[in-house]
């Protein structure tokens, strides 16, 4: 039977009608799969994200809670945080790192999210696996008691035993925070790019803090006498007569430590070891010279003139060699204000005259008290009943620290105001040290560039051989646009004001007013250091007193310097004004540095704009 031409075309009409909805029926499918295996992922990965994100948060408490233990040197508490930490951190590392949220990486826009959140997750986990804790493990079986003082030794072996762990753990915590720095956040959402950075914040600041930690315990054993015998001399110096760093060099200790073993040595003081004029200790420096006159490397009680602490360490090292004898690793220098705080951790001290001294007494006692109490005819006499008094003082107060069964926090809080305060200074005879030494606050150092803060120094120098600076009060305040200006101005006013009356200057010992002044006059020197690249454009004296005068400008430790000199009566007042010019370029906010006085100076700085820079 033969099939017509018309027919034909019906019977391909009618199979196409046929096939369609097959053929929509599976593409419908394919979609519907495609769809669901989407929607699939998806889930999955939202999952793992909210894991992980939970994860990074336990973390990030767990971190914090860390730094506050570190704080409070809780290395028990640490020890168990840190396992904690671990887990978080690598429950987080292992939800980013799912073989979906990879391939996820690719898609457009998402993935940018995805890597960045990774790439995070890993970091964290590297810091809680390779530094903190290794560190804690090192930790394990160390008491917060076997690192203070006890019987006067300081054991060496646990710091030794924290030392080699945190080496590598500082150098591993330093390439994570740049690898850190390398996350890609551009193209990210708000909430990735805020943990984005962070993350970075968090970890460079780490970075430095941990890198310090490792470099202190690197050279702490050492400085201990693990590696032999040290000798240090312990300066104590005397307020009532101030100089740039504090106060005279007044009195010198002999500290010997052996492997850890404390014990004070030989003691001298300015009044035991002769002048020698005209043949200074060390080879002066030209601008020390002429700033502070050569007597400062010829007199001990001068060696602090300057503001900066390794040129007396290095004038007092020469001393003791010279009148003393035997080596000098080192030279720590400390005030009464600074003792006060120690002893405000320690408890009162009893002393052979039957005097108690306590944080409330000791300043007002070795300052000025004394010296009504032994007044001798002559200064010779009043140093031959005054020198064993400080010796005493010295000695008992030393044997508290050594000997303490104050809280170690306690005790590393009352140090660290000392140093904060630059009243406790260190310098270092060995180069390794005294390196590490300069980085940190105890070098006594102005700094050497405006990278981390543009310094302005205030400081000050009784000339008129007195101790009357325990009757003198300062203030200094510092104006200026360094947060606006590209060439910014730094104008500095400083005002002295003589707390003492008329009737009171009249009861003075002998040894306490100057013997070439009217009783109760006091001459007072005031050097004003401008910040590095900067010069001095204006000085003025605003209010004089009974004698004021400019001295010199010149150039002293890299910086512009204004001298002046003034001489006040009871009740008198003195107030003068500098200001320095900078180049146009980028400086650091604002900071001024003084000395630190028995009354502490009152410091302000106005800087419009810095507080948000």
């Amino acid at each position: 039977m033969t099939v017509g031409k018309g027919e034909r075309a019906h019977a391909v009409r009618h199979a196409r009608k046929k096939k369609r909805p097959v053929r929509l029926i599976t593409t419908l499918s394919i979609i519907g799969g495609v769809v669901l295996v989407l929607v699939v992922v998806g889930g999955w990965i939202g999952f793992r994200a909210l894991s992980a994100k939970s994860s990074l948060e336990q973390a990030q408490a767990l971190v914090g809670q860390i730094k506050t233990q570190a704080t409070a040197m809780n290395l028990e508490g640490i020890q168990d945080s840190a396992k904690k930490l671990s887990k978080a951190t690598a429950d987080a590392a292992a939800d980013t790192n799912d073989p979906l949220w990879r391939a996820a990486e690719f898609v457009p826009v998402l993935g940018k999210n995805l890597t960045a959140v990774r790439e995070m997750a890993d970091a964290v986990d590297r810091v809680a696996t390779k530094t903190i804790t290794p560190v804690a493990r090192a930790a394990d079986g160390i008491s917060i008691a076997s690192l203070k003082p006890a019987g006067g030794r300081i054991d060496p072996t646990p710091i030794r035993k924290l030392a080699t762990a945190l080496k590598p753990a500082s150098e591993e915590l330093h390439r994570t925070t740049v690898s850190a720095r390398e996350i890609e956040l551009g193209g990210t959402i708000g909430a990735v790019n805020a943990a984005g950075t962070k993350l970075t914040s968090m970890l460079t600041s780490a970075d430095g803090a941990l890198a310090t930690a490792s470099s202190t315990l690197d050279v702490l054993p050492g400085m201990l006498g693990a590696d032999g015998p040290r000798h240090y001399v312990l300066v104590f110096q005397n307020l009532a007569e101030s100089t740039a760093l504090g106060g005279s060099s007044a009195s010198l200790t002999e500290v010997v430590i052996d492997n850890g073993s404390i014990g004070v040595g030989r003691q001298a003081s300015s009044s035991t070891i002769p002048w020698q004029d005209g043949n200074p200790i060390i080879t002066p420096v030209a601008s020390a010279e002429a700033l502070y006159n050569p007597l400062m490397y010829t007199r001990l009680n001068l060696a602090t003139s300057r503001p900066d602490f390794p040129t007396a360490a290095e004038i007092i090292q020469g001393w003791w060699s010279k009148d003393v004898g035997g080596p000098v690793d080192g030279v720590i220098s400390i005030d009464p204000v600074a003792l006060a705080h120690i002893l405000g951790a320690t408890g009162p001290v009893d002393l052979a005259t039957g005097d108690q001294l306590t944080n409330k007494n000791v300043v007002q006692l070795l300052l000025n008290q004394v010296y009504f109490r032994y007044q001798g005819k002559d200064d010779a006499q009043t140093n031959a009943m005054t020198d064993p008094f400080f010796a005493e003082a010295a000695l008992k107060i030393f044997n508290a620290l050594t000997a303490t069964k104050a809280q170690p926090t306690s005790l590393l809080r009352a140090v660290s105001q000392g140093v904060d305060e630059h009243r406790i200074m260190f310098w270092s005879s060995h180069p390794d040290e005294q390196k590490f030494l300069s980085t940190t606050p105890l070098s006594g150092v102005l700094p050497t560039d405006n990278k981390t803060a543009t310094t302005t120094g205030v400081f000050f120098r009784d000339i008129s051989a007195s101790k009357m600076d325990y009757y003198l009060q300062t203030a200094a305040h510092l104006t200026t646009d360094t947060c606006q200006a590209r060439a910014p101005k730094y104008t500095v006013g400083v005002s002295l004001t003589s707390l003492i009356s008329a009737e009171a200057a009249a009861r003075l010992p002998k040894y306490v007013a100057s013997a070439r002044l009217n009783k109760g006059d006091f001459q007072t020197e005031v050097f004003v250091y401008g910040p590095p690249g900067t010069k001095a454009i204006a000085s003025s004296i605003v209010k004089p007193a009974a004698y004021t005068v400019q001295g010199i400008t010149t150039d002293d430790l890299g910086r512009p310097v204004v001298a002046f000199s003034t001489i006040m009566a009871p009740g008198q007042q003195t107030e003068l004004s500098v200001s320095f010019q900078g180049a146009e370029g980028d400086y650091a906010a604002p900071a001024l540095r003084t000395t630190p006085m028995l009354h502490p100076t009152e410091v302000t700085v106005d800087a419009p704009r810095c507080t948000s820079r």
